[in-house]
C-alpha cells in the first residue's frame, strides 16, 4: 500500500506534506512526467521492513529537494531512467 500514488500524471507537484508510518511506500509515482517534490516529510521506524520513501517507476523529468526521510528500509527507489 502506498499512502500516496500518481500514475500517468503529468506536471505533478507534491509540497508541504507529511507522511508517517505507510506500510511498503509512503509516496509513489508511475508512468509520470514532470514531478516535483519538495518541503516534504516522510517517516517510519527504523525496524519497518520492506518500507520505501519515495518510489520512482518509469517516470521522467523529476525533482526532490528540501525534503526529510527516515525510513525504515530505503529512503528513494528508483525504476526510472533520466532522474
Amino acid at each position: 500500500m502506498q499512502a500516496l500514488r500518481f500514475y500517468g500524471s503529468f506536471n505533478v507537484l507534491v509540497a508541504g506534506i507529511t507522511i508517517v508510518n505507510s506500510s511498503q511506500c509512503h509516496l509513489k509515482f508511475d508512468n509520470c512526467q514532470g514531478v516535483m517534490v519538495h518541503d516534504v516529510t516522510i517517516s517510519s521506524p527504523e525496524n519497518s521492513l520492506n518500507t520505501d520513501g519515495i518510489h520512482l517507476q518509469n517516470s521522467k523529468d523529476v525533482s526532490i529537494h528540501h525534503t526529510n526521510m527516515a525510513c525504515g528500509n530505503s529512503l528513494f527507489h528508483p525504476k526510472s531512467r533520466g532522474i
